[in-house]
C-alpha cells in the first residue's frame, strides 16, 4: 500500500468514526471545551456508558484523549485545529441542510393539505 493510500485509508477510518450522530455531536462538544463522560452524557441526554462507548471510538481513531485532572477524568480533543474542522464541516454543510430541511417541511406541508 502506498503512503498516499494509508492516508486515504485513515481518513475513511476518521469520518466513519464521525459518520455516527452521537460521535460526531461529541465531537462539537469536545471541541468547544474538555468535558467529563457525565457531563457528556448530560449534553447529549444518553447513557454515560453509552458515551464512554463513543469516547474510545474516538479515542482509538486517534480524535480524543482523556486526561485526569484533579482526580477527575477529562475528554478533550487531540489537536486544537479541530475545532476548525467542526467549524468547516458546519459552514460547508449548513447551507445544503437548510435546503434539506426547507424541502421536508414542504413536502410534509403538502401531504398534510392532501
Amino acid at each position: 500500500m502506498t503512503e498516499e493510500r494509508r492516508r486515504y485509508s485513515i481518513h475513511a477510518a476518521v469520518f466513519a468514526a464521525l459518520a455516527n450522530p452521537t460521535r460526531h455531536e461529541l465531537m462539537h462538544r469536545l471541541c468547544d471545551a474538555p468535558r467529563t463522560p457525565s457531563e457528556l452524557a448530560d449534553l447529549l441526554q444518553v447513557s454515560r456508558s453509552n458515551v464512554s462507548q463513543h469516547l474510545a471510538v474516538l479515542q482509538r481513531e486517534g480524535l480524543a484523549r482523556r486526561r485526569r485532572v484533579n482526580g477527575r477524568v477529562r475528554w478533550e480533543v487531540v489537536n486544537p485545529r479541530l475545532r476548525e474542522a467542526c467549524e468547516l464541516i458546519d459552514e460547508v454543510l449548513g447551507p445544503e441542510l437548510a435546503l434539506q430541511a426547507s424541502a421536508l417541511a414542504h413536502t410534509t406541508r403538502e401531504a398534510q393539505e392532501d
